[in-house]
């Protein structure tokens, strides 16, 4: 059987026994052409480094773990796409992390991958009123800031991060501890819905029908760290899901940042060791950004912080009149486009956009680009 190199990531995706290790050691050996490892004889596999007898039986006995026709069909049946690491549209932060998934199955807007402004929010799924209250709040600024809000789709936190970014109108990407055609927990169905339709994507490493377990969630952990600039742990306690992520983000050079709590609730024991061993204390969207970007944000918060009662036909900044300008045409632009063209701040640009439309003049598409209304 001749195969793509998109059918042969997906296999390998998909067989017991090769995780991204494995395929990080195939893909040296082999080269971007992933087909010919299903090509070649046992001799050449076995020439590979790490890659011993087992490995080798899997590789050249593929069809008998692996259905890939129905694995086809289930893809266009479920309206996902499977991105292999070597697709342009593979999140380019994820690439840079230790042996990264070879490949992702991804239901709703791909271009939300893409991004650099991404920020990790995880937490206890056994949230308090605080925890909950401080992440949607946090997300709703990221939101409105332009950031795409990238958590682990589970009840508590999670939830309060992808509802927050959603209620402003923001992108938001839930990464999934099982496949991507389980819905867990069961009473997000709506939410993963909402975010498949509203410019987010709902994201997996695993193939269909693979329920969570003790392994699948670490996995799901460092995907949640590797496509984002920052992680933010907002309620966790000494233990867990959260302080994982947060170490592995750690790991991978990337800022990790903490909610502070109350010194008697166990959800904030975990922020505030995270704080004690060198993670930023961070109490809003526009102290996360201003470390990340090291750009000064507060001109654009005053901005965000009083949208809610921003009236209609209100008078145009400069910052917002050259923007509409940039869009005069009827051409579509992201606002990290609009920065690079008018050589505005990011936070800036997004904050300008957001009023616009709120006030009518300017619509997101799904891609995340803006156009102006006519």
């Amino acid at each position: 059987m001749s195969l793509s190199a998109n059918q042969a990531a997906l296999i390998l995706n998909a067989l017991p026994g090769i995780g991204p290790i494995a395929c990080a050691r195939l893909r040296k050996a082999f080269g971007e052409n992933l087909a010919t490892i299903f090509e070649t004889d046992a001799k050449t596999l076995f020439s590979v480094s790490g890659i011993g007898k087992n490995l080798v039986e899997k590789i050249l006995a593929w069809q008998k773990d692996f259905d890939l026709e129905r694995e086809e069909r289930r893809l266009v049946e479920h309206d996902t796409e499977f991105i292999p690491y070597f697709d342009p549209r593979y999140p380019p932060l994820l690439k840079n992390i230790p042996d990264p998934p070879i490949g992702l199955y991804v239901r709703g807007n791909v271009a939300a991958l893409a991004g650099k402004h991404t920020l990790g929010i995880v937490g206890t799924r056994k949230a308090s009123l605080y925890g909950t209250t401080q992440a949607t709040r946090i997300a709703r600024e990221l939101a409105s800031f332009g950031w795409t809000v990238v958590s682990g789709g589970a009840r508590g936190i999670d939830t309060a991060a992808h509802t927050g970014a959603l209620d402003l109108g923001g992108k938001t990407v839930a990464v999934l501890g099982c496949g991507s055609d389980i819905v867990y927990p069961p009473e997000n169905f709506e939410l993963f819905k909402r975010i498949a339709e509203n410019g987010g994507a709902i994201v997996s490493e695993f193939c269909f029908g693979k329920k969570a377990d003790r392994r699948t969630f670490p996995q799901r952990n460092r995907i949640i760290a590797g496509m984002s600039a920052g992680t933010l742990v907002a309620e966790s306690d000494l233990v867990g899901g959260s302080i994982i992520t947060a170490n592995f983000a750690a790991d991978c050079g990337r800022s990790v940042f903490a909610l502070p709590g109350r010194l008697d609730q166990p959800g904030a024991r975990g922020c505030h060791k995270l704080i004690r061993e060198g993670a930023t204390l961070a109490t809003s969207a526009a102290e996360i950004i201003e470390d990340l970007e090291e750009t000064p944000v507060q001109q654009t918060l005053a901005l965000c912080e009083s949208m809610e009662n921003v009236p209609a036909n209100t008078d145009f900044s400069s910052e917002a009149r050259e923007i509409l300008e940039k869009l005069a045409d009827g051409d579509a632009f992201t606002p990290d486009a609009l920065s690079e063209m008018t050589g505005m701040p990011f936070p800036l640009v997004s904050a300008n956009l957001l009023l616009l439309e709120l006030d009518g003049h300017v619509s997101r598409k799904a891609d995340g680009a803006y156009e102006k209304n006519s």
